[in-house]
Formats: structure tokens, C-alpha cells, sequence
């Protein structure tokens, strides 16, 4: 399918902006995203629709578009962008430089309608069987979207998969992931340049996974249980295809709740009421808790707080009972139901520390701080709730590039009593203690520093320290005895293993 096809499909409601002498270029698929960067999604030859919510500064247009250059696009679609009533020049003067086709996309079409018939023609093209295409789009606009799309992946491609979000919480498919694995999926899948990504688990067992675009920039995945390097081409493609008509499924306002920024900015303001709880969808006379995030880059803050609140739901594409919003520096959830309560507060936890453990790495330059409040009853003691989730999300202590979750506890923790000591002092303290780990690492290539953080992690069992690094129990042992040696601590004294286990906090 040529680009000037498109001027010939009005119903698409795509007007020329500039490239009119591109318009033979083939179109090989089309990709709606607003990741500031989406070429690990993108492998050439797409059409990308955007928004523009990636677009913060003028600036930022022309490194958007040479990120569209290098992963070989076709054209650019951009519109359905509230601020603007037109594409900003600074768009259009970048894809003029780097001559990439624009085109300026009606407010009043759907970026899922243009999709679904861009699909539609290119799979007749593709297949020549128009009679096999009407039956595949009558199953997908069937009650259970998500559930079709994968029933095609198992009769397509005639194996089992499985759908992740950016932290391995498994929302739908029939592949068994135990949770583990699926962390170590998304893990190798965020560190991957490009997807598909094979990812091997065991010797024996290869999966492919695909991403599933989408606004947060960490993304989700379609994990299928084979390795993709050994397809043909056109096999290929009908995974690609598939994953993004999953994209506009997940995507769907039903699946994932908008922000609700009224009740946000007026609980930072100090006036919440009950009428402004229910208009958020949250019931009142229950527990509540809060959770504030701050700290860059934005998109990852986001998804930190979304994957630890949608954690807590029982059907994994339920929308759970809760109600957030980012204004400012600031993100914010309220989270209501049996998840907000006392008794479910040990699985919000772990479900957040998995969150951080996962995305971390993925910040670039900036770092994600967030705090968990205690439960209270609502309204009334919400704005002291926020107000506590920020002092405890002032002591967490992300690395950079990193995510870091922490608790209530740690208000009466030593980490408070960190956070009070100066900056050089706190880090000549831990110079003192960890700088012959770190030099003997760094000339003998070995991993004493990490293996004492997961030793100390791991309360000091040799066993589950040995078993959660798949290290033999005799080299954990080993390890430990070289720590003690180099740093002139005994691990069973319990003042020297405090003062292993607060440098390493400090690392």
C-alpha cells in the first residue's frame, strides 16, 4: 500500500502536510504511539500516529522525528492533541528538514479507526482472501476483544502466548509463566534495542516477545512461546499484526482508567469531600490508602504507581478501585477497597518492591521516589495521608536510573536517621566501609559487593541468598568470608553487620 492511497481513503480524515514527492513509498504497516522515542517498537516501513503527548518543548519535535528516521519509517500522523488546533510548526519544520511525509490527522477520526482500516487493506493486499478477512474482524469485534485476538494468535500461529504489563503482571493468555519468569522476561525485554526479543529462560525453552505500543514509554508485551528468528517473513507479520490490534484493545478507556485529576489537585489543596470521592468512582466509609511518586522521568513515575495500584486487582484487566493523576512534580493515587485495607497491606508492598525491582534501570538520568502512606478512613484523614506518603517518599533512596518504594515503617527506620546526616558524611562513611569491595571487584572481576547486598537482602540465609543468585551454597559461604576479610567485619556481630547493611543502603 502506497502513501498516496491514503489521500484516496477520505474517510481516514488525513490532509498532506508536506513530502508529496514521497508519495509512492510503500506503507508496511501503521503504529499508533506516544513514546518520545518508539523505535525499539518500529522495524521500517510504518505509518506512526501520534498525539503528541510526547511533545513538552518545541525543541523536542526535531528529536522526535530523527528517532522516526532512524528506525526507517514510512510517515508521520500527527493530531488528537487537545492544546493544538492545528500541527505545530516546530513538527512540521522537522519533518520538512529530515524529509519525512506528515500528514495532519481530523480531530473528529479515531486513531483506532485509521488503524483498523489501514489493517484492513493491507491484509487484503497481503492475503487475497477477502472472505478469511471479514470472518477474522467479525471474531475481533466480538464481546471479549482480548480474548479473540489471542484465540488468533493460537489458531495464526498455533501456539500459546501470554500478555504482560511493563512489570510481568500477567493479564491474559494461556502460556504458564510462573512469576519469576515473567520478571525476567520484561526485564530482558526493557534492556532489548529493538523488539521482537528472543528470550531464553532455561537451555531447553525460547520465547518471542513483542511489544504492545502504548503512551508509557516502558510499554507492555506479547510473550509467544517459540522462537521467531526461525519464522518465515509472513509468520512474522501476523504476530506484529496481532500485537497491535491488542495495542488498541488494552488501550480502551474501559480497560485503562483516565486520570481523575479533580479529585488529585483538590486533595493536594486540603479539600476533599465525599461528593468528590464518588465523582472519582471511590466509595466512601472505607479504608483508603495513598501513594505519592515523585522524581523523572514522568512516563516511568506513572507506571510505578499504576502497576503497584493494578497489582491489587483480582481480575487482572479490572480497573481497580482507585483514582490517580500526575499534576506537577507530583504523582498521586488514592486507592480504596480490600487493597486499601490493613490486612491487604503486606501485598501492596511486596507487588510495589516488584514494581521498582523490574523498572529500575529504565529512568535514564533521573530517578523515581515513592511513598506509601498508612490506611485511613475516608475523607477525612486523607490529606494527612498524602502528607505522610511524602515524607516517606523523601527517604526512599532510588540509584540513579533507578525506582525505590518505601513504607510508613521507614519513618521510624534507620533511613530516617540517614536522611539527616549530611551528604559528605554519609558518603565517607561509605567509602570507609564498602571501598575494598568495590576495588577488589573492579581488579578481580568478581561479584563480593553484590552477593553481600543479596545476603543482607536475604537476612543472612546462606541457602535462599545461594538459591536466589543460583550460586552453589559453598560460594556464597566463600564470598562472605572474602567480605569479612576485606572490610575487617564480622557478619555474626550484629553492630558489624549493621554497618554493612547501612553502606550498602547508601551504595
Amino acid at each position: 500500500m502506497r502513501l498516496r492511497s491514503l489521500l484516496q481513503m477520505p474517510e481516514l480524515g488525513l490532509t498532506l502536510v508536506s513530502g508529496r514527492h514521497h508519495l509512492d513509498r510503500e506503507i508496511r504497516w501503521v503504529v499508533p504511539t506516544d513514546m518520545h522515542d518508539p523505535r525499539r517498537y518500529l522495524s521500517g516501513g510504518e505509518l506512526v500516529l501520534t498525539g503528541l503527548m510526547w511533545r513538552r518543548a518545541e525543541q523536542d519535535s526535531d528529536a522526535y522525528v530523527r528517532n522516526l528516521i532512524a528506525a526507517g519509517v514510512t510517515a508521520l500522523g500527527a493530531g488528537d492533541h487537545p492544546e493544538f488546533h492545528s500541527v505545530p510548526v516546530d513538527l512540521v519544520d522537522a519533518c520538512a528538514r529530515h524529509d519525512l511525509p506528515l500528514f495532519a490527522v481530523d480531530a473528529a477520526v479515531a486513531f483506532a479507526e485509521i488503524t483498523e482500516r489501514i489493517v484492513q487493506r493491507l491484509s487484503v493486499g497481503r492475503s487475497g482472501d477477502l472472505a478469511s478477512l471479514l470472518d477474522r474482524h467479525r471474531r475481533l469485534i466480538a464481546a471479549d476483544g482480548i480474548g479473540q485476538i489471542l484465540e488468533l494468535i493460537r489458531g495464526e500461529l498455533g501456539m500459546e502466548c501470554q500478555v504482560l504489563s511493563p512489570t510481568g503482571r500477567a493479564l491474559r493468555g494461556g502460556l504458564e509463566l510462573g512469576e519469576t519468569d515473567r520478571a525476567a522476561v520484561v526485564t530482558r525485554a526493557h534492556a532489548a534495542e529493538r523488539l521482537p526479543q528472543k528470550v531464553t529462560l532455561d537451555r531447553h525453552r525460547a520465547y518471542s516477545v513483542f511489544g504492545i505500543g502504548s503512551t508509557l514509554h516502558t510499554g507492555r508485551f506479547l510473550v509467544i512461546d517459540d522462537d521467531h528468528t526461525h519464522w518465515a517473513p509472513e509468520r512474522r507479520l501476523v504476530a506484529e499484526q496481532l500485537a497491535a490490534l491488542l495495542m488498541l484493545e488494552l488501550d480502551d478507556p474501559a480497560v485503562r482508567p483516565a486520570p481523575h485529576v479533580e479529585l488529585v489537585a483538590a486533595l493536594r489543596e486540603g479539600r476533599v469531600d465525599e461528593h468528590l470521592m464518588r465523582s472519582a468512582g471511590l466509595p466512601v466509609g472505607g479504608t483508603v490508602t495513598v501513594i505519592a511518586a515523585v522524581g523523572e522521568p514522568v512516563a516511568l513515575r506513572e507506571v510505578v504507581v499504576a502497576e503497584a495500584v493494578a497489582g491489587q486487582a483480582g481480575d487482572p484487566l479490572e480497573p481497580p478501585v482507585a483514582a490517580w493523576a500526575t499534576i506537577g512534580d507530583e504523582t498521586v493515587a488514592v486507592l480504596a477497597g480490600p487493597a486499601g485495607s490493613a490486612e491487604e497491606r503486606p501485598r501492596l508492598l511486596d507487588w510495589s518492591r516488584q514494581c521498582a525491582k523490574v523498572l529500575s534501570g529504565l529512568g535514564g538520568n533521573g530517578a523515581v521516589s515513592v511513598g506509601l502512606a498508612d490506611p485511613v478512613r475516608s475523607p477525612a484523614g486523607l490529606c494527612g495521608a498524602l502528607e505522610q506518603a511524602r515524607h516517606t517518599a523523601a527517604l526512599a533512596q532510588p540509584r540513579p536510573g533507578g525506582v525505590d518504594i518505601a513504607e510508613p515503617d521507614h519513618l521510624v527506620s534507620h533511613r530516617m536517621l540517614l536522611a539527616a546526616v549530611p551528604a559528605d558524611v554519609s558518603r565517607a562513611f561509605r567509602t570507609r566501609v564498602l571501598d575494598p569491595l568495590l576495588e577488589y571487584d573492579a581488579h578481580h572481576r568478581s561479584d563480593l559487593l553484590p552477593t553481600l547486598r543479596r545476603f543482607l537482602e536475604c537476612d543472612g540465609s546462606w541457602r535462599q541468598c545461594a538459591a536466589s543468585l543460583h550460586l552453589h551454597v559453598n560460594t556464597v559461604r566463600y564470598r562472605m568470608r572474602r567480605v569479612e576479610e576485606l572490610t575487617g567485619r564480622d557478619l555474626r556481630n550484629p553492630l558489624d553487620r549493621m554497618d554493612l547493611a547501612l553502606a550498602v543502603s547508601l551504595e
